[in-house]
């Protein structure tokens, strides 16, 4: 089964309609005030800054909270932790939960965040189409997001995910603004 693209924007609420917008062509904020996210990381910031991540199957869920200009972003690799070993932000129900104790212990109100989610590509033939034998990871990465957020009553205000390409994230924390290139 694959995952549909996820291209369109989602029933987008009145605070993300003041949110300006980005063209992947000129991305403002890069350079000195941006923080790259590596694979397994959660990043919470209150200034003007942009949150860089590039992916492929992982996934990136990007909170933020419009009214106190708090947000951040969580880029994992695998979808859920299985209580073995250490509890790492590698896993998206790791990872999400961390994002969001960050978020609230920086100052933002639960009740105010919103979602963009990212990623979770198939980038390889072989796991793509009717001969694939079970769902590619990047699927069940967007997947899991998709169930906490749900969980949590926080609305996903858009998502582009399940590409057959990589993808190059720019978030603004303090606005919710993103641009994606696809690679």
């Amino acid at each position: 089964m694959r995952l549909p693209v996820l291209k369109e924007q989602l029933p987008v609420l009145k605070e993300q309609l003041s949110a300006p917008s980005i063209s992947p062509g000129k991305v403002e904020g890069e350079g000195a005030n941006s923080h790259f996210l590596h694979a397994g990381q959660v990043y919470v910031s209150q200034s003007h800054e942009s949150i860089v991540v590039i992916l492929g199957s992982c996934a990136a869920v990007c909170i933020w909270d419009p009214g106190s200009a708090i947000g951040g972003a969580s880029h994992y690799l695998l979808p859920n932790w299985d209580g073995r070993g250490v509890a790492s932000p590698r896993y998206g129900n790791v990872a999400i939960t961390a994002l969001l104790q960050k978020l609230t212990e920086s100052g933002a109100h639960k009740q105010q965040l919103r979602a963009k989610v990212f990623g979770g590509g198939c980038l390889f033939g072989s796991m793509r189409g009717e001969n694939a034998i079970r769902e590619h990871l990047g699927k069940r990465n967007i997947q899991v997001a998709l169930e906490i957020l749900a969980k949590e009553h926080i609305p996903v205000v858009s998502a582009e995910a399940g590409l057959d390409k990589g993808q190059r994230v720019v978030f603004h924390p303090n606005t919710g603004a993103s641009s994606v290139t696809t690679l």
